[in-house]
């Protein structure tokens, strides 16, 4: 790991959050948490509640409940079993019982009170995992392939560079102080399920060809996300060997810390930046910091299809073992089904590699697992009633935290994409080809719908004078090759009539496709209007 140092160089804007961080680092709030811990809710200032995000702590619904959301941090998503049962103890000890998977591949948990955190903290620090930097305008949990390392056909394993940003930018104060948050993602997977095209950072496993021979390394996305002006990442025309992605990473974050927007809030996300430099200014300004020079690479080949997470019972590169997938309808989950997780697989792993990987379409991995377990660890799967043969409808369902529990949310979205699974699975049985439906509660778009082939995002009507939650359907989003938002097809669907919209959809497509079409496509040749109508008979 090269240990890079580049003296901050920027001018705080004049916003109360940028105001805020001035005065103390985020950072520092940790102090005070443990010092509220003992005086209570009452005694914290409303600076220190926005200071909190630094360690994922936030606020719950309402912010005067006296109750908080925690995020963890959980680089590429990797855990061992050890640290699987600690999300468990939190989620029974502090959560009521539950805690959710994100699509940044960590967990969160609600209900936690001011005076639980020290507690919190010590039983994270010894499994060695920590929150630091899982929110705030900080670098976010790096997100990666949940089969790095393991994978048959990844390009290149980034584990290893994955855990160097990682230990880079963690607790690192050249980068406490950002304009706004900010996420990078890192693997070496062939199909890029860690989307570099949505993440302020996106490096991806490349191939390019030299001589007659393959090499694998990496290129670089920048300036990708989502939230209520969704850009897709620009390509750097570069090739990266393993030594240069941690260089490249850090002076690109030096770029989004210096020069990024910080007089108006909402201006502040790295995207902003890429989208008026354009990556050819962004690639000369990291050589010019660095004083070096990049290889330039201009051909590159994308995934047609990136939106997986590796679900199934899949084969490994290392004879003889396996992994087994388990999918969580909109990533929620019983700290006793975390519990038996981890129990599996310390029973059921190969000795000494028990290993579990959260994914980003909020699932879990059980890797490592013997050809000769497998039988009886899906014989126990099936006892806990935990899903390893799912259906489409279920492993394609991503949901954020929505009204419950979320200040921002318009509307309900966890439950509800639960019972919409429930009822799929029931009245469209005829619908066996992957869909992937994902719900957002507000325009944050933190359940990406506009990526998703059938996105749903929050909003409120009335009927008969009486407020009545319903969502905005968009339809034919994707990554990769062909990447591209998808569009509003339906407005203000009611929340009871989601499943029978989605249900004409699905008959309409099934009808109307060609010949091994996947949704996005379909939704891209066919007329909106058609869809429309197809919608409202």
């Amino acid at each position: 790991m090269q240990v890079l140092s580049t003296p901050r160089n920027f001018v705080p804007g004049s916003t109360p959050q940028e105001q805020l961080k001035v005065t103390k680092d985020g950072l520092d709030v940790i102090h005070d948490i443990y010092r509220y811990a003992k005086l209570g809710f009452k005694a914290i200032p409303e600076d220190d509640f926005d200071r909190f995000k630094w360690y994922g702590v936030y606020r719950q619904r309402p912010k005067d409940s006296g109750y908080f959301m925690l995020r963890t941090k959980i680089p590429g998503g990797q855990l061992t079993s050890a640290q699987l049962a600690v999300m468990a103890g939190l989620a029974d000890d502090f959560g009521h019982g539950f805690g959710d998977i994100t699509t940044r591949q960590t967990f969160q948990f609600h209900w936690l009170r001011i005076e639980d955190f020290p507690e919190v903290f010590e039983r994270l620090s010894r499994v060695g995992m920590t929150t630091s930097g899982a929110c705030g305008d900080d670098t976010r949990n790096v997100v990666g392939c949940p089969v790095a390392g393991i994978d048959k056909n990844e390009i290149i394993d980034g584990t290893a560079q994955l855990r160097d940003v990682n230990h880079h930018f963690t607790d690192n104060r050249e980068f406490s102080n950002l304009p706004r948050k900010y996420k990078i993602s890192l693997c070496g997977c062939r199909i890029h399920c860690a989307q570099p095209d949505i993440n302020c950072v996106g490096v991806f496993g490349l191939e390019r060809t030299r001589n007659g021979k393959t090499e694998a390394g990496f290129g670089i996305k920048v300036g990708g996300g989502l939230s209520s002006a969704p850009h897709l990442a620009q390509t750097l025309p570069v090739f990266l060997t393993p030594e240069d992605v941690q260089p490249m990473v850090h002076y690109v974050s030096v770029i989004f810390r210096d020069h990024g927007y910080r007089e108006k809030r909402n201006r502040a996300r790295f995207k902003f930046l890429v989208a008026d430099w354009g990556a050819e200014k962004v690639l000369t300004k990291v050589e010019e910091l660095s004083g070096r020079t990049f290889q330039r690479h201009t051909e590159f080949v994308f995934p047609e299809d990136p939106e997986t997470d590796h679900l199934g019972v899949n084969e490994q590169k290392q004879p003889g073992l396996w992994y087994v997938g388990i999918s969580f309808a909109g990533g929620r989950t019983r700290g006793e089904q975390l519990a038996k997780v981890a129990e599996l697989s310390k029973k059921y792993a190969a000795p000494g590699l028990d290993r579990i990987t959260t994914t980003n379409k909020q699932n879990l991995l059980l890797l490592n697992i013997p050809e000769k377990n497998l039988a009886a660890l899906q014989a126990e799967l099936d006892a806990a009633n935990l899903s390893w043969r799912p259906s489409n409808f279920r492993k394609g369902c991503v949901s954020c935290t929505g009204i419950e529990f979320c200040n921002l949310a318009i509307a309900e979205t966890k439950n509800r994409m639960v019972l919409l699974v429930e009822q799929l699975e029931k009245e469209c049985a005829f619908y066996q080809d992957k869909i992937r439906i994902h719900f957002s509660g507000c325009p944050s778009s933190c359940g990406q719908h506009q990526i998703a082939d059938i996105g749903f995002r929050g909003g409120s009507t009335r009927v008969n004078g009486v407020p009545t939650e319903c969502f905005d359907m968009f339809i034919g989003g994707k990554l990769g090759a062909g990447a591209r938002f998808n569009e509003l097809v339906k407005s203000k669907v009611l929340a009871s009539d989601i499943h029978r919209t989605v249900g004409k959809l699905l008959s309409y497509y099934t009808a109307n496709r060609q010949s091994g079409e996947p949704f996005h496509a379909f939704a891209a040749r066919t007329p909106k209007e058609q869809i429309k109508a197809a919608l409202e008979n």
